[in-house]
């Protein structure tokens, strides 16, 4: 399971046990949800973020869409 929160942090975590397997600061408020896709069969996260809004007291940055992934020699381990 992926999510996003308004510091923006980008999170997986494993839906059957709640733990947490991975987090990565984005640089900016993630608004939204994440898009999970295979190419190739290596698994690819995209998000965006640079969300704000006045009610939420979010860093102004560029708005951007990040894509995630592992490289081939990775993607097999």
């Amino acid at each position: 399971m992926f999510f996003g929160d308004v510091g923006g942090n980008l999170y997986a975590f494993d839906a059957s046990t709640g733990q947490k397997l991975w987090g990565q600061q984005l640089g900016g408020a993630i608004g939204g949800g994440a898009i999970t896709y295979t190419v190739d069969g290596v698994q690819k996260i995209a998000v965006a973020f640079g969300f704000t809004h006045p009610v939420w007291p979010t860093q102004i940055v560029t708005a951007k869409i990040v894509v995630l992934g592992l490289d081939n020699s990775s993607a097999s381990h």
